[in-house]
């Protein structure tokens, strides 16, 4: 049975930077509410509906959904609210089928494919259900965000201007589609412009002026236009258990090797990077042992760089669209993304990895020299490991600033540089490299190595939700 749905906004205030949106706003939304939300641009429309889905948080006041504090709120209050708004909060690289799917899973949809086929019949969506989303009208991806918000059948529908880029039959469509839902009980609020938009279903019109709720009163929706029925479109959905933490991270970890597969990008464009950097090493590295330091060096800083660079862009692929969005929205524990994009990371890392350190041993070392291949193999799996973790999280902040991509490295590198150094040293000494008497031991180095692993990773895993819910 749904839970009763009332959204409460007390002493809410939101500001950015110097720029105060909302002014201490107090609203009530009842259960079952169809409210139209309008305002001028800038009045703070957006941000109120983020502040309901748990996008955003207030700078102060309580938003309660059923009775709960949002910031207290589990991941299964999330999968109550269904959100559009003006980007689709999809994967471009990947058809809408793949991309309803991945979403269906995340929520818990106990047949994915079935409830795909429902809403692709209810908004038809047959024609570019299996095309790559990048590739869609502006009217057609909207359809498919549409499909996204509906899915898992959410008690709480916030919409963000959705008639945009819709041709009159798709609107006609969704208009009626809300008025089933809200037939039905559901909480509908949407954020119009043209006041005809407002009484097309809206029982209930609000005005934000000046931060604060300025007009609230009651309309009376105009039903005379005559709309085209809705065909085989069940409101609730059968739901299953959401996945757990695990099971999450690797539903986000297999979409991301699926993104990749379409695009190539990380490992494509990172790969060819260290290829450059270890050929040109060869060809200007003089014979002996004596720069053996300077070429392990020279590996380890064109890995960094190839995870830099994978990592970053695939972080660039979930800001495009406010893909992020969607995963911060599904009900499940926050830090099951930073844990898929990591696993998902350290695959692609070491199929770089396989081609790049061999050809490191051919090129550059000397033929008299011996490989430890257990200490050279925990050596590139440990400083791996720690430059995608610190890269991962990082990401996040660069992807939410104004730098993007160039902030990344600014941020991870000062920070590595302990984990540099040791893998630099580990791995000359595996390749054969001397050993200075009384110098410190590859044990006490491998160490340092996980060590570090384990204190940025746990750091990490604990503040990537906190990163993440502004961006």
């Amino acid at each position: 049975m749904p839970v009763p749905s009332d959204l409460e906004f007390r002493q809410i205030s939101k500001s950015f930077g110097r720029n105060h949106v909302l002014k201490g706003l107090d609203l009530t939304i009842p259960a079952g509410s169809f409210v139209a939300l309008m305002g001028a641009n800038g009045a703070g429309k957006t941000t109120l509906l983020r502040l309901a889905g748990g996008l955003a948080v207030p700078t102060s006041g309580t938003v309660t959904v059923a009775g709960v504090d949002m910031r207290k709120a589990g991941p299964g209050l999330r999968r109550m609210i269904g959100w559009v708004s003006h980007e689709s909060l999809l994967y471009a690289d990947l058809t809408g089928r793949s991309n309803l799917r991945f979403h269906a899973n995340l929520f818990g949809v106990a047949d994915p494919d079935a409830r795909i086929a429902e809403l692709a019949e209810a908004l038809d969506l047959h024609k570019v259900l299996d095309r790559p989303a990048g590739v869609l009208s502006r009217g057609n991806r909207q359809r498919l965000t549409l499909a996204r918000a509906l899915l898992h059948g959410p008690d709480i529908l916030l919409l963000d201007e959705p008639f945009t880029g819709l041709d009159e039959a798709s609107a006609s469509r969704l208009i009626e589609i809300l008025r089933l839902l809200h037939g039905e009980g559901r909480t509908i609020i949407l954020t119009v412009h043209e006041i005809a938009r407002a009484y097309e279903g809206a029982t209930r019109l609000i005005v934000i002026e000046n931060g604060k709720v300025g007009v609230d009163r009651a309309v009376v929706p105009n039903t005379s236009t005559e709309l085209a029925p809705v065909q085989q479109l069940t409101t609730r959905p059968a739901l299953i258990a959401p996945p757990n933490l695990w099971r999450a991270a690797g539903q986000v970890a297999a979409k991301d090797l699926r993104v990749e597969w379409r695009s190539r990008d990380m490992v494509g464009s990172a790969g060819l990077f260290s290829f450059i950097v270890l050929i040109t090493t060869s060809f200007t590295t003089p014979p002996g042992g004596g720069t053996q330091g300077v070429t392990t060096g020279i590996l380890w800083i064109s890995l960094l760089f190839a995870v830099l660079l994978g990592v970053g862009r695939s972080m660039g692929r979930e800001s495009a669209d406010r893909a992020i969005e969607g995963l911060m929205l599904a009900p499940t524990a926050r830090e099951s993304v930073f844990l898929g994009k990591l696993l998902a990371g350290m695959i692609m890392m070491s199929v770089i990895e396989l081609f790049v350190v061999p050809m490191f041993i051919v090129l550059v070392t000397t033929g008299q020299m011996t490989t430890n291949a257990l200490e050279l193999i925990g050596t590139v799996f440990l400083a791996t490991l720690g430059l995608v973790i610190v890269s991962t999280l990082f990401s996040g902040v660069a992807a939410g600033s104004r730098l993007g991509d160039s902030l990344l490295p600014l941020l991870v590198m000062p920070l590595v540089i302990p984990l540099m150094i040791a893998a630099v040293e580990t791995t000359r000494r595996a390749l054969g490299g001397a050993t200075a008497v009384g110098a410190v031991g590859v044990p006490q180095w491998i160490g340092l190595l996980g060590g570090f692993d384990l204190v940025v990773g746990v750091a990490a895993f604990a503040t990537f939700a906190f990163v993440m819910e502004e961006q």
